[in-house]
C-alpha cells in the first residue's frame, strides 16, 4: 500500500510539471491533460486493494426470535490485501455472558478485485432472556511491508426471549388422550407355546415316574435266579448227558447240537475259572484264559471246541460225521481233565489198629 501511494505521489508530481509546461504553450492543454489524467489514474486507483475491514455480523436471519438454549451463528469476516494475513481471535468457552458452542476454523476465499476475505463461525447460546451484546473482538493483519495492525470487530446486538408465555386464558380441560393398544396376538401365541412346553414338560416327568415304577415292580415280582450249589464239574456233565440223549445229530439238527454243548462249555468255565465266557467272543475268552493263567493245555482243548462251534453257527460250515458224533465225549473229557483231583487225607493209625482187631 506505501509503495503505491509513493507510485501515485509522483505521477502526481509529473503530472503538475507537465500541465504546466502545456497550460502555458498550448491553449485548452491544461484541461486536456487533466482529463487524460483522470482516465489513467481512476482505474489504477480503482483497481488499488483497499485496507483491511473486519466485519461482524449474526448469521442467522433477522427476523425470526431468539429464545433461551437456541444456537446462534455469528460470522466474523476480514477482507484484506491478498499479500497480506491476518490471525482471527479464538473465543474461549466462556465468552461474557455467551457460552461457545462451537468455533470453526479459519478459511480464506480470493476475490476478483486482489483481495482476499478470511472468516469463521462462532457458535453460541445463552441460557437466560434479555438484550445482550457481544465482546469486543481484536483481529491482527500482517502487511505485506512486515508492519501490523489491530483491528476491532463491531459489536452485535442480541435480544433473547423466554421460551415460555404470559398466557393466563383458562381454556377447557382437554379429554382423556387414546393411547392406541398393543396387538395381543404376540402374547396369546407366546401363551400356547409355553403351555405346550408346560405340558410337555410334565408329561415327560410322569412317563419317566411311570418307568420307574414299572421297573421297581418288574423287579419285585421278578422270580429268585436259581442258583445250582452243584458242582462245575457236576452240573457240565449233567447237562451235556441231556444233550447227549436229545440225540440231535440223527435229527440232523447240527448247529443246534453244537450250539447246546458250546452254551455248556461256557458256563463251565464260568464256574470253575470265574471268566464271563457268555458274554466273550472266541477271541476274547483265548486273550482270557491267557491272563487268568490257565495251563495252555486246558485251554487249547476248550478253544477247539468253541473254534469248530463258530464254524458250524456263522460260516456254514459242515464237520465230518465223527467230530459231530463224538463232539460231547471230547466235551465230558475236557471237563474231567480240568476238574481238581481231590486227595483223600491219611487215616490215623489208631483207627486202623481198631479195624484190624477182631
Amino acid at each position: 500500500m506505501n509503495f503505491v501511494k509513493t507510485q501515485f505521489s509522483n505521477l502526481t508530481r509529473y503530472s503538475r510539471l507537465t500541465f504546466h509546461a502545456l497550460g502555458r504553450s498550448l491553449p485548452w492543454g491544461r484541461f486536456t491533460l487533466y482529463a487524460l489524467l483522470f482516465c489513467l489514474v481512476s482505474p489504477a486507483a480503482a483497481q488499488t486493494p483497499a485496507d483491511a475491514n473486519a466485519e461482524f455480523f449474526l448469521k442467522a436471519p433477522q427476523d425470526q426470535p431468539l429464545t433461551v438454549g437456541d444456537r446462534v451463528t455469528l460470522r466474523l469476516e476480514v477482507t484484506h490485501p491478498a499479500d497480506s494475513q491476518v490471525t482471527l481471535p479464538d473465543v474461549p468457552e466462556q465468552w461474557g455472558p455467551f457460552e461457545v458452542v462451537e468455533q470453526t476454523p479459519p478459511e480464506s476465499v480470493e476475490n476478483d478485485n486482489g483481495t482476499t476475505t478470511s472468516g469463521k463461525d462462532i457458535v453460541v447460546t445463552l441460557f437466560e432472556p434479555g438484550e445482550y451484546q457481544t465482546p469486543p473482538l481484536v483481529v491482527t493483519h500482517s502487511m505485506a511491508d512486515g508492519s501490523q495492525e489491530e483491528l476491532g470487530t463491531p459489536v452485535v446486538q442480541l435480544a433473547i426471549t423466554s421460551i415460555l408465555t404470559d398466557d393466563t386464558e383458562l381454556r377447557d380441560l382437554k379429554p382423556q388422550a387414546e393411547l392406541p393398544l398393543p396387538p395381543i396376538w404376540p402374547w396369546v401365541v407366546a401363551t400356547i407355546l409355553l403351555s405346550i412346553f408346560v405340558l410337555g414338560l410334565l408329561a415327560g416327568v410322569a412317563l419317566w415316574l411311570y418307568d420307574r415304577r414299572r421297573r421297581r415292580v418288574d423287579l419285585e415280582l421278578a422270580p429268585v435266579p436259581f442258583v445250582d450249589p452243584r458242582p462245575p464239574e457236576i452240573i457240565a456233565l449233567t447237562e451235556l448227558d441231556r444233550i447227549e440223549g436229545l440225540n440231535l445229530p440223527a435229527r440232523n439238527e447240527i448247529k443246534e447240537h453244537y450250539s447246546l454243548v458250546d452254551i455248556c462249555l461256557r458256563r463251565y468255565i464260568e464256574g470253575r475259572y470265574q471268566i464271563p465266557a457268555l458274554e466273550q467272543t472266541s477271541a476274547e475268552l483265548r486273550t482270557a484264559f491267557r491272563k487268568s493263567g490257565t495251563l495252555a493245555e486246558d485251554a487249547a482243548g476248550f478253544m477247539d471246541i468253541f473254534s469248530e462251534s463258530d464254524l458250524v453257527k456263522f460260516a456254514r460250515y459242515v464237520p465230518h460225521a465223527d467230530n459231530v458224533n463224538n463232539l460231547v465225549n471230547r466235551a465230558r473229557h475236557i471237563v474231567h481233565v480240568t476238574t481238581p483231583q481231590v486227595v483223600a487225607a491219611p487215616e490215623e493209625p489208631a483207627a486202623l489198629e481198631a479195624e484190624v482187631m477182631p
